[in-house]
């Protein structure tokens, strides 16, 4: 497996496509992507959090723009995190900088990362993704929004 990967997940973490288009997805994103050499679908009844891996810069609040730390941010992370379910909640809250309630999703990531029940995650055999492919992936998705997270 490659050391880059692309992540597709849907905007909304809590949601997932039908069954249909699930079962075709795999298939969808081979012919999108003819070179990938690793294409896994996942859907899973737990929100998990998908990372950038070494891409990771930084972190800021969506209202205020401040930088969030690190050590802030994990405490997030803790905060959402629910052990028994293996789960985040997503539930709304209170950002150390200005107050604003968030979810952890909503934060402002560099490079993006995000949360979800569903992912794509195939081997980066096509650098970035471009926005007329995005938009096809949505619209096959059901017309869903999707942040697209690039891991190295």
């Amino acid at each position: 497996m490659s050391e880059h990967e692309i992540i597709i997940l849907l905007c909304n973490p809590q949601q997932q496509p039908n069954a249909d288009i699930i079962a075709a997805t795999k298939a969808f994103i081979a012919a999108l992507f003819p070179a990938a050499e690793h294409i896994e679908v996942t859907c899973t009844d737990e929100v998990r959090y998908y990372d950038c891996g070494g891409n990771f810069e930084h972190i800021h609040c969506p209202a205020c723009h401040t930088e969030l730390s690190v050590e802030q941010w994990h405490r997030l992370m803790d905060a959402d995190y629910n052990a028994e379910n293996n789960s985040f909640a997503m539930q709304q809250l209170a950002l150390p900088c200005c107050g604003k309630l968030c979810n952890l999703n909503d934060l402002q990531y560099s490079f993006e990362q995000g949360f979800g029940r569903f992912a794509i995650i195939m081997d980066n055999s096509v650098g970035v993704v471009d926005a007329a492919t995005q938009a096809a992936i949505e619209v096959f998705l059901g017309n869903q929004p999707v942040k697209i997270i690039y891991r190295h």
